[in-house]
């Protein structure tokens, strides 16, 4: 009997990335795939893609389609969710809440303030999958893309009855974009990296076959790499990360957007537009403008623009020089396959439970760490411990992220305002009241619960 994956969210740019590797699969090739969006003309759009695909490849897909959830999952083997509701102008809204208090955040996507009240929804919107899950197919597991994803699975590890995972191609993403960088072939560089999702620490690193560290020859390459010294246009900034390399020893893996956002040592807002940089309500707008002039286009021909503005955006950016490069394709199906034949997996980044492999972080903790893919579950490789500095920052948001899946779970003001008082962007306690006030209230019908 074929095998069921169900995608939730399938107007999001993941389901084309899954279904270009099932259609590959010898294992998952000819599974149902059920395509599940509230948003019907991103639903119908997705089912033509992915039927176009199917044809192309010559794959044996089984595709259907639903605006249901409970009905998507019912009797599935795997559930992949990347979905969050009106994803950039809630996103817009939430850094400008934190602003109007005095709280400026660069990204606001995973950390900050504006993290946390994604979260809150994003918990909220999942439980309801959870529930689905629980009740028409409990043994399924749960592939979950969506963010702040240490804090949505700190919550599934508390309060979810399924059995789940997280992914994230930072890691792995970002190395093949840095060998780019440094002149390499995407996989050339392999590493061992520690921390939570989007701020991992880089541990050991090798060159693809040679069995001595190369740590020092890479640090050596990045110091002297302009990528590293200046922001160039299209390529992710770094600037930030060496000057952390460089004051504290430590290599924070990713580009400088995401690890912004769990330091309150990163640049003030005036101090990162003198470097050049791009926030995120920035670039958000910019999205804005060019998704208009996609419809306007579109209206005006008739035809489909998304060729033309994507080379508008693509001309600017240089890596990846290939972005058909088999290194850089998602890992949830080959992960489906490893479960389905017992063929053992690793991957460079999961984000799972510690259970001690990085040991100078609580044991129950949500980490982004080494996996292998091995009887019938992922299992983190002991990696060792973090630097002391490292694993501070870390636990600081661990605590945070306990206290967000308890609020969304038990509806507690109490425990948001902890967490926002835990927060290192937020400087004092009535700051942190007024932030949570405001939040709450745009978004309380996101919230019920509270």
């Amino acid at each position: 009997m074929p095998f069921r994956v169900a995608m939730i969210g399938a107007g999001s740019g993941f389901t084309i990335a899954i279904a270009n590797s099932l259609v590959k699969s010898q294992v998952l090739r000819d599974c149902e795939f059920v395509l599940m969006d509230i948003d019907r003309e991103a639903l119908q759009r997705a089912d033509a893609r992915v039927r176009r695909i199917n044809e192309e490849t010559g794959g044996d897909l089984k595709i259907t389609t639903t605006n249901d959830c409970r009905e998507a999952v019912a009797s599935i083997d795997f559930v992949v969710t990347s979905c969050a509701p009106q994803r950039m102008p809630y996103w817009l809204k939430d850094i400008e809440i934190a602003a109007r208090h005095g709280v400026d955040l660069m990204q606001g996507e995973n950390g900050g303030p504006a993290g946390q009240i994604h979260a809150l929804r994003n918990i909220t919107m999942l439980a309801n999958v959870v529930d689905h899950m629980h009740q028409v197919c409990p043994d399924a597991w749960l592939m979950n893309f969506v963010n702040p994803m240490s804090m949505l699975c700190t919550y599934f590890r508390r309060y979810s009855p399924v059995k789940w995972m997280g992914f994230c191609h930072q890691v792995h993403g970002s190395f093949g974009v840095v060998s780019e960088m440094l002149g390499m072939d995407p996989g050339d560089l392999q590493v061992i990296t520690a921390g939570i999702n989007h701020m991992n620490f880089l541990l050991d690193i090798r060159r693809k076959g040679q069995p001595e560290s190369y740590l020092e020859p890479f640090l050596e390459k990045v110091r002297n790499s302009t990528y590293w010294q200046k922001t160039s246009k299209g390529v992710p900034s770094q600037v930030f990360t060496l000057e952390f390399l460089e004051a504290f020893g430590i290599y924070p893996v990713g580009y400088d957007n995401h690890i912004s956002e769990y330091m309150q040592l990163f640049y003030t807002r005036q101090e990162w537009q003198d470097r050049g940089l791009a926030g995120s309500a920035d670039e958000i707008q910019e999205f804005q403008r060019i998704a208009e002039q996609r419809t306007k286009q579109k209206q005006m021909t008739g035809t489909l623009a998304d060729v033309e503005v994507w080379r508008q955006i693509h001309d600017v950016i240089p890596f990846p020089s290939d972005l058909e490069h088999p290194y850089y394709e998602e890992s949830p199906v080959s992960v489906m396959e490893a479960l389905v034949t017992g063929e053992p997996l690793y991957l460079d980044a999961m984000v799972i439970e510690n259970n001690k492999c990085v040991p100078n972080l609580p044991a129950d903790a949500i980490v982004d760490i080494p996996v292998t893919i091995i009887g019938g579950r992922a299992r983190g490789l002991d990696v060792g411990a973090l630097p002391s500095f490292a694993a501070e920052l870390c636990r600081r948001q661990i605590a945070v992220h306990e206290l967000i899946a308890q609020a969304a779970a038990e509806g507690c003001r109490q425990r948001f305002l902890e967490a926002l008082c835990l927060d290192p962007f937020v400087q004092g306690m009535s700051t942190a009241q007024k932030i949570m006030d405001d939040y709450l209230t745009q978004y309380k019908d996101c919230l019920p619960q509270f």
